[in-house]
């Protein structure tokens, strides 16, 4: 069972396609403390991270894990050609 820090980053309730995860890990400091209302889950970020029990779960789950230049080459793929766009043919 996953532990529930990493449950919270909702790879189980991934659907087919191309999903961004934002994530904003953070080492626990004062200074963190006082600048960051929600510090306590941009640790838990940061610890979830660095967790083998995490790689390991990515790993299983079939997720497919990329940077941001194949990210934003698909992201612009998508904008030239919607799944959903026609042309119209000419009369």
């Amino acid at each position: 069972m996953m532990n529930p820090a990493l449950q919270q980053l909702g790879f189980d309730e991934l659907r087919p396609g191309l999903t961004m995860l934002i994530l904003h890990p953070a080492q626990d400091t004062p200074e963190l403390r006082a600048i960051s209302p929600d510090w306590r889950s941009r640790v838990a970020n940061y610890q979830a991270c660095l967790s083998s029990e995490l790689r390991d779960y990515v790993r299983q789950s079939g997720v497919q894990v990329i940077g941001y230049r194949p990210l934003r080459e698909a992201l612009r793929a998508g904008a030239r050609e919607p799944e959903n766009h026609r042309t119209a043919e000419p009369s």
